[in-house]
């Protein structure tokens, strides 16, 4: 379904041509003004936007969705994210263009280890009681998780994306690493999983029976994959099975039945609504 700031405009530009159809006419006194016609559905409408090719065949579905808002592409900018307040943490779109401020630190940041998961860290207070089941269900599996990375401040993300740039070099690093107010990991709702706390960050953790089971069932309680594999040009990054954003459950449960990456999401019914 197009957002509602899309479905306005069509609407009023729908108004706008019948009025236009209809303000010139002019008609005698023993004539009968016409019958108004119905203006069409915005489906219908929306439909006739798409190619001929989906519409003759019956792909309706596909043609309303040409008329949804259209994902920037992923530029190295510095743009002020639209909800950059501690207590909006469930909308904050960060990318390689959206970004925090300096000073943006949640006040209530916790050890991790309140949700009884080994590894170390700080969290926001408001996810321990969903990690905490979140770490119980996948033990009782036999798929157990530890933390490896949890909040990173402004600081110490800048630190880390300048040693990979004195490594790697700056285009290698922009490639994998977020530059500093562009890390997830700030949110304090943001944690890198391993199997183990001395397990290094590695793809093959998706592969593992930990990194299958938390893909099947992180949502549930409140977890979302930031970057899922071959979504970089949605998600701006490249595969991270580790890296997991709380949304918290209700919020997870729509992004995951929705089928699209949260920068997705977030950027069509938050970031660009009225």
């Amino acid at each position: 379904m197009p957002s509602l700031s899309v479905r306005r405009v069509i609407a009023a530009s729908l108004s706008a041509a019948l009025l236009v159809s209809t303000s010139g006419a002019t008609f005698a006194a023993d004539e009968a003004a016409p019958t108004p016609i119905a203006p069409p559905s915005l489906d219908l409408a929306l439909a006739t936007l798409a190619p001929r090719s989906a519409l003759l065949a019956g792909d309706t579905a596909g043609a309303i969705e040409l008329a949804k808002v259209r994902l920037p592409a992923c530029e190295i900018k510095d743009t002020p994210t639209r909800y950059g307040k501690v207590k909006q943490w469930k909308r904050t779109l960060l990318d390689t263009n959206l970004k925090l401020k300096r000073t943006y630190k949640p006040w209530d940041l916790v050890s991790v280890s309140r949700a009884n998961i080994s590894g170390s860290g700080k969290v926001r207070k408001v996810i321990i009681d969903d990690l905490r089941a979140l770490a119980r269900a996948a033990r009782k599996k036999g798929k157990p998780l530890a933390v490896r990375s949890a909040y990173r401040s402004y600081e110490y993300q800048k630190s880390l994306f300048d040693y990979y740039v004195r490594s790697s070099g700056y285009a290698q690093a922009i490639k994998f690493s977020a530059r500093p107010g562009h890390s997830e990991h700030q949110l304090g709702t943001t944690i890198d999983f391993t199997t183990a706390p001395s397990v290094p960050l590695k793809t093959s953790f998706g592969e593992s029976p930990s990194g299958k089971w938390l893909a099947r069932n992180g949502w549930k309680y409140g977890f979302i994959m930031s970057y899922p594999k071959g979504k970089r040009s949605a998600s701006c990054y490249g595969y991270e099975p580790w890296h997991w954003r709380y949304f918290g459950r209700n919020l997870a449960r729509k992004i995951h039945e929705s089928g699209q990456v949260p920068r997705r999401y977030l950027y069509e019914n938050f970031e660009t609504a009225p």
